[in-house]
Parts: structure tokens; C-alpha cells; sequence
């Protein structure tokens, strides 16, 4: 089955109109910018001048991001078209599963960016460093976008996508924040694209280039987008037309 451009956009308008319905998930988009600002103010002057400060802030906050926005809310998004049964009309259709991922992908990658620019002036960041803040950020925001479609496909409804995410939230949001408290967790954190993200940019910050040490960090990242798209399809294939 061919890949039409024509059916994702009509998914994508499909997921616009319906996006701003959804309190949970709009709820869940203040997350990020809830906690920045709470950070931001208990800190008080640290905040404005320490780079180091503003760097941990900004990455916890961005985390929040990547993981409650940028695989919650795609879980929930899809856990919804299997309560309404429009998930089985989907996949009984023409629709193929890339073009069904990406319709959902793309409004929820939209937010997701919208948020982490959102962030990055809150904190005041140089715009100097935008470009690749982006750039290692929509990279991590591909790969946890595939995780919370597994995580959609695999929950019967959207009240159960709580239950079904609690692991993925303590390994993508929970290892990443202690990993510098304990060695073990350390060397499982560097196996996450979050937190090899969060390396690539505290260089970035610090005005380092990024070159031929950050190999590691990048192949990670990529290696978890590949990752999740096979286990994205597999889930797909074993679970989609299940209630």
C-alpha cells in the first residue's frame, strides 16, 4: 500500500480540530511550562545568572515535555480512536499504519515543538543555541512519540494509558533526573536518548561544539527512532484490532 500524503493531511486536520476538545491532553501540555515557571521562580536570582542553573532547568523542564507531551499525549490520542472504534474503521480502510502514526504524529510533534521554543525563552537561553536545541530535541521528540503510540496501541481506553506509561515514565523521566546520584542508574541512563540529549546540550550551552565525541550520544537517539518504529508496527500488527 502506497503512502498518501493526501490521507495524513486529512488525519492531521482531523487531529487539529479534535486536539483542543481533549481537557486531559491540554491539561497535560501546561506540564512543561507549569514546571518551568516553578523552578524559574524558587530559584529566584540563580535563575539569571547562573548558565549551568538555567541549563538543569531547562532540561527537567524538557524532559516533562518529551514525555508527558511527547508520548502521553499521543498514547491518549490514539487510546481515544480505540474507545470511539474509529481505530478499527482506520486500519480496515485504506489507511495504512504509517499514515495513521503520522496523522497523529504530526499534531502532537507540532505541540510538542511549540512547548520546547516556549521553554527555551522562558528560561532565556542565547538564541545563538536555538537551531540545535531544536534539532536534538525533535530527534528525542521522534523517539518518544513512537513509544506512546506502542503505549496507545497497547491501552484499551485512555484511563488505562496511566497504567501502561507508568513504566516508560520511570525509565525516560525518573533514570534520567537521579542518574548523576547513582553509577548504576548512571550507565543505564546513557543507554536512553533523553538523557544523551541532555549531554549533547549542556555543550551546547556551554558553547562547546558538538563533533566527533557526541557519536555516541547521536547513534543512541537514532538507534532508539529505529527501535520504536519496529516495536510500533509489531504492537501494531499483534494488538491494533484488539478492544
Amino acid at each position: 500500500m502506497e503512502f498518501s500524503i493526501r490521507r495524513v493531511n486529512a488525519l492531521f486536520k482531523k487531529e487539529i480540530k479534535d486536539f483542543g476538545k481533549n481537557m486531559n491532553v491540554f491539561i497535560m501540555c501546561l506540564f512543561p511550562i507549569m514546571i518551568c515557571a516553578l523552578y524559574s521562580k524558587i530559584l529566584g536570582d540563580k535563575f539569571s545568572n547562573d548558565v549551568m542553573v538555567n541549563t538543569n532547568i531547562l532540561t527537567l523542564a524538557l524532559g516533562t515535555n518529551l514525555v508527558m507531551v511527547g508520548s502521553y499525549v499521543i498514547a491518549m490520542l490514539i487510546a481515544e480512536e480505540k474507545e470511539k472504534n474509529t481505530l478499527r474503521t482506520l486500519m480496515l480502510s485504506a489507511v495504512s499504519p504509517w499514515e495513521f502514526l503520522a496523522g497523529k504524529a504530526l499534531i502532537t510533534l507540532l505541540v510538542t515543538g511549540i512547548i520546547n521554543v516556549i521553554l527555551f525563552f522562558m528560561i532565556g537561553m542565547d538564541i545563538q543555541y536555538l537551531g540545535k536545541y531544536m534539532l536534538l530535541s525533535t530527534l528525542v521528540v521522534l523517539s518518544m512519540i513512537e513509544i506512546g503510540a506502542i503505549i496507545g496501541i497497547l491501552s484499551p481506553n485512555q484511563m488505562a494509558t496511566g497504567v501502561v506509561s507508568m513504566p516508560a515514565l520511570i525509565i525516560f523521566y525518573i533514570l534520567p533526573l537521579v542518574a548523576k546520584i547513582n553509577k548504576t542508574i548512571g550507565r543505564i541512563s546513557e543507554l536512553l536518548p533523553n538523557y544523551n540529549m541532555n549531554i549533547m546540550l549542556e555543550k551546547v550551552f556551554k558553547g562547546e561544539t558538538i563533533g566527533v565525541e557526541s557519536t555516541y550520544n547521536i547513534c543512541i537517539i537514532l538507534v532508539w527512532i529505529l527501535i520504536g518504529a519496529v516495536l510500533f508496527m509489531y504492537a501494531y500488527n499483534k494488538k491494533g484490532l484488539d478492544k
